[in-house]
């Protein structure tokens, strides 16, 4: 379970950051989209941290203009406190799942 909580976390949050940095570098568009999508990818099978949904965050951040203004606090909310989130929610249903029979 520590295992799969490290790949969330480290893909949530690595994914955001190229969101951010593609977002800064190229502006909005297709290239961006692009950039960083492929970086991100790159970057979960090199550091064999899979996460499928962590991918579309650099997507998100690049076509929602509202987030824009965040910049790398974007990595914090809603990457890593997704992962909290998400992290939390399963410790949950782990415990209901162990303690109380359905």
């Amino acid at each position: 379970m520590l295992l799969q909580k490290y790949n969330m976390f480290m893909a949530q949050i690595g994914c955001a950051a190229f969101g951010v940095l593609a977002f800064t570098v190229f502006g909005p568009g297709w290239l961006a989209r692009s950039v960083s999508l492929a970086a991100s990818i790159a970057f979960m099978t090199y550091t064999g941290t899979m996460h499928p949904p962590a991918a579309s965050l650099p997507i998100l951040f690049i076509d929602a203009a509202k987030l824009h203004q965040l910049n790398f606090w974007y990595v914090l909310f809603p990457g890593a406190a997704g992962c909290i989130l998400l992290a939390l929610m399963q410790e949950i249903v782990c415990y209901l799942k162990d303690n109380f029979k359905f």
